[in-house]
């Protein structure tokens, strides 16, 4: 259930908003608006493209479908209403916001408007968030910009889950975040290999205490960490039930697919890979690690492809930068290894610099200017 820059609600914790909602008397009072509420949400979780006529079958008939009625779209409106009811009332604090967006006008002004019509199976689709205003919102919204960071980033940034703990002792999302960070620094090769060990063991012990965690989430940190140990059995077992729970945002998230590479299933992988790059088309990150991953699998053609579009999006994409220095050192283009690395100079921390410099190991590598 993630979107393009952000991390979503699982389908799990979708499925108990929604059950909230239902039980709430409000909804209760307006049975039509919740049954076509229940019917989208529930249709979305399916994979189901939902339209207007598919409404009409469901609820009213076919023939009122061309005769042009306008009971769908009355009802749907009124359904919006009460959602924004729900959520500016009773609902205000509740950690998921289920929404269905309202057509687009052409223009903003009052006069000479139009509404834009979304794509075929859009128009009714909801949409999943965090809501603001809730305390996982903040573990998530800290816990994905820490994760999709750089190294430095992430050490610098976890001494705010040891803040959020003292906020908030126990809470597990924070402690999830904080063994998720854990987990990718290793990845990063941040840490050294003789703390590999403890550390890993450190985490899995403090998340196997954590109650009412989320349990999609539980599984894919012991599967990443896991991996990190070279516990593939066990990693494939955790990461196996993640799928079961939530398969999009088990994908979605990464670790998954880099216990695929890990274990030799480098297609099965690159195809997953190349999912989540198509869905996240207007993300320079995304596209970035699309590239680095072909660069491995020594596709090159296609990852200098994905580089160009990543930096057109952001020409300041240091992941892009970095692949590009890695497929340059493999065509042994050095004049370009130079210029990307300049770049890497310019847009990453002095001690993040020393990280890159280490796992690249280029020859003569430019000198820091700053």
């Amino acid at each position: 259930m993630a979107n393009a820059e952000g991390v979503n609600p699982s389908r799990h914790e979708i499925e108990l908003q929604l059950e909230r909602m239902l039980a709430h008397p409000l909804f209760q009072a307006r049975e039509q608006q919740a049954d076509i509420f229940a019917f989208l949400v529930e249709g979305f979780l399916a994979e189901k493209k939902i339209d207007e006529l598919a409404l009409f079958v469901r609820f009213y008939t076919v023939e009122e479908f061309k005769d042009g009625s306008t009971k769908v779209r009355t009802n749907v409106s009124h359904m919006r209403g009460l959602l924004q009811e729900y959520y500016d009332g009773p609902g205000r604090d509740d950690a998921i916001v289920i929404a269905v967006p309202t057509p687009k006008r052409s223009s903003k002004r009052k006069k000479n408007y139009r509404l834009v019509k979304r794509p075929p199976g859009e128009a009714y689709k909801p949409e999943f968030t965090y809501n603001p205003r809730a305390p996982i919102a903040k573990q998530f919204a800290i816990a994905n910009f820490i994760l999709g960071g750089s190294p430095s980033q992430i050490e610098q940034s976890l001494w705010k889950f040891d803040a959020l703990n003292k906020a908030q002792p126990g809470h597990p999302d924070v402690a999830l975040s904080e063994a998720e960070a854990v987990g990718s620094q290793l990845l990063l090769g941040v840490y050294s290999e003789d703390l590999r060990a403890p550390l890993v063991a450190g985490a899995l012990e403090w998340i196997a205490k954590l109650k009412g965690a989320n349990v999609w989430r539980l599984h894919n940190v012991r599967g990443l960490l896991h991996t990190c140990a070279g516990e593939m059995d066990k990693a494939k077992k955790e990461f196996a039930a993640a799928l079961k729970r939530d398969h999009r945002s088990t994908i979605t998230r990464g670790w998954y697919t880099h216990f695929l590479l890990r274990t030799g299933k480098e297609e099965e992988a690159l195809k997953l890979l190349g999912l989540v790059a198509e869905e996240h088309a207007s993300s320079a990150p995304a596209q970035a690690i699309w590239g680095v991953y072909l660069v491995e699998a020594k596709r090159y053609g296609e990852a200098e492809r994905a580089f160009s579009g990543s930096l057109a999006l952001d020409r300041n994409c240091w992941p892009a930068h970095y692949g590009l220095t890695r497929l340059h050192l493999a065509s042994g283009n050095l004049e370009k290894v130079r210029e990307h690395l300049m770049r890497l100079e310019a847009l990453v921390e002095p001690a993040e610099y020393q990280i890159i410099l280490a796992r690249l190991n280029p020859p003569e590598p430019p000198g820091r200017s700053r």
